[in-house]
């Protein structure tokens, strides 16, 4: 029978009812996406059976399947996360990471596995990002009853023009899932403004008129004061 690589490892980790991370950070045209699962050995899973249930080698695209009983080996002409792992003493914390480019990331295995519906486009004309998902929460809370929490965060120093995020901290926009959420993630993003050097440009371009009529203002009563000292001299 087959089964997708990413399904491979959520069956295992949903059984533990916990939940998991989805870093993206966007910069120059990439997607850096990177995933943490965390499984910790209980009566049922021992250190060395988490261990070897986390397979090495999960192909980025959806589109790339497996028979299940296969090993855990690379093919040729596929690409694959990177994993790490770390010990935590009681368990595991196990790192999934690909830098994607932007353009090829709608067929990523976690937004095509995750969504319903979505769209990731670049205009170039326009300079943006747009990234927008269907309401209607997530797929895999429908697949793996254990699933707890799924917590998306997205990381730029793009200027970010729109975005219904749960939360904000400084540049990281979060969005916190779990099985009774009906919501979207929609974000704009401006990538001809930079804001990682603490000011962003648009609020400059708003700023330059007002700047102007200021000095305009300013040169004005400097005028009718030297001409008004010049009167009272005469």
């Amino acid at each position: 029978m087959k089964i997708k690589y990413f399904s491979l490892i959520l069956i295992i980790f949903m059984m533990c009812g916990c939940s998991a991370e989805v870093n993206l950070e966007i910069s120059d045209n990439n997607i850096d996406e990177s995933v943490d699962i965390t499984f910790y050995q209980n009566a049922v899973y021992s250190k060395d059976i988490i261990k070897s249930s986390f397979r090495n080698y999960i192909p980025i695209y959806a589109s790339d399947v497996i028979v299940d009983a296969e090993i855990d080996q690379p093919f040729p002409d596929i690409k694959y996360y990177e994993k790490t792992e770390t010990d935590l003493g009681n368990g595991y914390l196990f790192n999934y990471r690909y830098n994607f480019d932007i353009n090829e990331y709608e067929e990523a295995r976690t937004v095509k596995d995750g969504f319903r519906n979505y769209n990731i486009s670049v205009n170039d004309s326009n300079h943006t990002i747009s990234i927008t998902t269907d309401n209607n929460g997530l797929l895999y809370f429908d697949d793996y009853p254990l699933l707890e929490e799924v917590r998306v965060n997205i990381k730029t120093d793009y200027f970010v023009e729109e975005n219904n995020a749960d939360s904000v901290d400084g540049n990281i926009y979060t969005w916190v899932f779990n099985r009774d959420s009906n919501k979207s993630i929609d974000m704009l993003i401006n990538t001809e403004n930079n804001v990682s050097n603490g000011y962003n440009l648009n609020i400059i371009d708003n700023l330059t008129p007002i700047v102007f009529v200021i000095v305009v203002v300013l040169v004005i009563l400097l005028l009718l004061i030297l001409k008004n000292r010049n009167n009272n001299k005469l």
